[in-house]
């Protein structure tokens, strides 16, 4: 496991997003997805730093040993109630995996969603990442039967859910996740 005092996370800034976009393009033509997508890069992975500047949004990198490694967002989810956001664009570096670096962006990510007040979080990715799958239930997501919302990623071909708190459905229920609604 990595010694913690040689990670850094925090909010991205300007001068990351050449790094991040070079994370981001490398790993997406690591797991074929050139033969996908027009490009390997879309609009919003290259209004990175603007696309978070959005009430409700943030993206954090990873820095180890000063050196940017990876990145993950939240947003809300397009086309959804207000109540769900989007995991979007976790991504690390090839030699930064399997350290628990992931692991902490992805905290990062939900802690910030929490703090927005989203009660799920959604995400999506490809079958060829098996990796990010196994990541992604180890760390209380479930797979969804189709996508939700209008994230515009017709590659994507496997779609995720995470409860992260107990959500109001109407005044006086709530929902506790793995139940149905129960009267307060």
């Amino acid at each position: 496991m990595l010694n913690q005092t040689r990670l850094t996370i925090r909010p991205l800034e300007r001068s990351d997003v050449p790094a991040m976009l070079e994370i981001i393009r490398d790993t997406r033509a690591e797991y074929g997805l050139a033969t996908r997508v027009e490009s390997l890069l879309e609009p919003a992975d290259l209004a990175l730093y603007d696309t978070y500047l959005k009430q409700r949004a943030l993206y954090s990198v990873a820095l180890l040993d000063d050196e940017l490694v990876g990145g993950a967002g939240v947003a809300p989810l397009v086309g959804a109630d207000p109540l769900t956001c989007e995991l979007q664009r976790m991504y690390l570096s090839r030699a930064a995996r399997g350290l628990g670096i992931g692991s902490r962006l992805l905290t990062a990510c939900l802690e910030a969603a929490r703090r927005f007040w989203f009660v799920r979080c959604y995400a999506e990715t490809i079958a060829e990442m098996e990796s990010a799958l196994a990541f992604y239930s180890s760390h209380g997501f479930v797979t969804l039967p189709a996508a939700l919302g209008r994230t515009g990623h017709g590659h994507s071909d496997r779609w995720l859910l995470r409860e992260l708190r107990v959500a109001p459905i109407s005044r006086g229920e709530y929902f506790r996740p793995g139940s149905s609604p129960v009267a307060s």
